[in-house]
This record gives structure tokens, sequence and C-alpha cells, in this order.
């Protein structure tokens, strides 16, 4: 089985108040897309980002979506499984919302954006992700519609193509040094885009960190870890959205093959499922491996074989 962990859908009814691709509404041309990819099931979820007035993110829409995306399961005879959206930044509702996603609309994970208005991981209120825990689902995220240093990437679209990696990379190295993975070790987190440059800055967590009581440095934080930054680097799940055999490579030597995760972002990302499966067939993995990130990893963290993820 092959599962697309990364694909976005909206609501049609949300198409007339912005300024969206089409395909983002269209639930056929998903599953047309997978036909002809050979993609049996797709993991559908808001991307956070929209161009035009709708606030995704308030509470209103927030409840909207869910009932939409809980819906595709049946509808699409089990194609298209959706993940329940919250911004846990913006209140106590945001909570409810996410246990009410899982408990009574069966979605089988949660997403949320690397950040909110300037707030980060760090600052997600520990009721999330003690409720989380609690309802033991996966947390996917992905970059918003406004990233860290938006006002120096108006131009060639570099709000995408270096702005949403860097806030993911941001994110998850100030949830790690803050401790938000030690403190919660059976958190499952699966970063897209690879977890942006996580991977890449691994190691340099692992410098700082060792040089910590170092002053000449420059401060440190007040978090003193238990072990080394890349270990809860080493625990991330990251999907394959990478556009390259290259930093994949990368991503496999450092979270392994049974923490990856096949994705492809389309919609609304136009290119053929055939690119991205050609850019994992690049990394010549065993056949057990190759199966593990094309759908076995998928149907483990989302326990749509009944499975208990590892943490």
């Amino acid at each position: 089985m092959i599962i697309d962990v990364h694909t976005h859908l909206y609501p049609l009814s949300w198409a007339p108040l912005g300024r969206m691709p089409e395909d983002m509404f269209d639930v056929d041309g998903l599953i047309a897309r997978l036909d002809a990819g050979g993609v049996d099931v797709a993991i559908v979820s808001d991307p956070h980002i929209w161009f035009g007035d709708l606030d995704v993110c308030d509470i209103a829409q927030v409840r909207e979506y869910n009932d939409f995306v809980a819906e595709l399961r049946e509808r699409t005879n089990g194609r298209l499984i959706g993940l329940g959206t919250v911004v846990p930044w913006r209140g106590i509702e945001h909570i409810a919302e996410a246990r009410r996603a899982i408990s009574e609309l069966g979605l089988v994970g949660l997403a949320i954006p690397t950040s909110d208005q300037g707030r980060y991981l760090d600052t997600v209120p520990e009721e999330f992700w003690n409720t989380v825990t609690e309802l033991d689902v996966p947390v996917f995220i992905h970059p918003a519609g406004t990233v860290i240093g938006q006002e120096l990437m108006g131009e060639y679209r570099l709000g995408e193509v270096c702005g949403r990696p860097l806030d993911t990379t941001v994110t998850l190295a100030r949830a790690i040094l803050t401790g938000v993975l030690e403190r919660h070790e059976n958190l499952k987190l699966l970063c897209s885009h690879a977890g942006g440059a996580i991977c890449m800055i691994a190691d340099r967590l692992d410098f700082g960190h060792e040089l910590r009581d170092y002053a000449a440095l420059g401060p440190w934080g007040e978090v003193r870890l238990t072990r080394p930054p890349k270990d809860y680097v080493r625990r991330l799940w990251l999907d394959t959205v990478v556009y390259g055999s290259d930093p994949l490579r990368l991503a496999l030597a450092t979270v392994g093959a049974e923490r990856l995760c096949f994705g492809s972002d389309g919609p609304p990302v136009p290119f053929p499922l055939s690119r991205h499966l050609g850019m994992l067939d690049e990394l010549g993995l065993p056949e057990d491996a190759q199966s593990a990130v094309l759908g076995n990893n998928a149907q483990t963290l989302f326990r749509l074989n009944g499975e208990r993820p590892a943490s």
C-alpha cells in the first residue's frame, strides 16, 4: 500500500471567499490524481494558508473544516482520510476541538501550524500537549501563511521556497531546546517538508548544547536537556516533500527509514505523483525500507492497521 501523508483540501463552500488554487476544493480531482499515480490513500489536512480575507485559524472555521474532513473517509470509501485542524495558541476552545476531532469525529491525527502570530511550538499550552499524548495521536506540523522573516520575502515567492522551511526549522529547534520533546516523551510529531533544515542543523544544535556554559559565545536558555538535542531530532517523523534526493538522503541518515513517510504536497503542488515516487526510487532503498517509507510507516503512525507506533 502507498500512502501520501501530505495533501490538502478545503471545503468547496470556501472557494468564493479567497484566491486559492481550484484543485484544493476538488475531492474527485484528488482521487483521480491518486489513481493516476498508483497511490492508495491520501492523508488530508488544512495547511493553515489562505489567500483572502478568511481567517482559517479562527475557531469557527476550524470546526467547519473538521466537520468537512471527517466526512471524506466514508465519502471516498477510505481513499481520503482526514486530520483534524487546530491552532492551540488561540485558547482552550481549540484544545476542546482537538478532543472533539479525535474522540467524536474519528479523525486519525491533528494538524497545527508551525507558528501563529509570531508564536512557536515552545509557547503552545502544556494542556494541548497533554491532550495529544492522552489521545495518543500524531501531530502534523505545517507552515502557515506568515513565516519568520516575512518582510524580506515578498519577491520570487521566497516565503514559500525559503520562509516555510525556515519557520519549520526554528519552531522545531525551539521545541527541542526548551524541552517540549523531553517533557512529552510519547509525543509523535510528523514534520512537513522533512522538517525544513532541522536535519542539517542537528549537529549544530549539539554544538551549541555542548558549549552552553561557555559564556564567551553568549547566553544560553534556562532549560538543561538531559540528552543532546540531536537525540530529539531523531525522534521526529518526517515526510519526503523535499524536491530532491540529496536532502532526502540526509533525512534518511538522521531519522532512519522507519520514521520517513511518503508525501507529495499535492494539491496544491501540481507535480505528478510519479515525480515524487521517482525521487524516492533514486535512493535505492532495500525493499523492506522502501515499503516502510511508501506506506507501512504511515499505516503504523496513524494506526490505520491497528498498530501502536513507537514514541
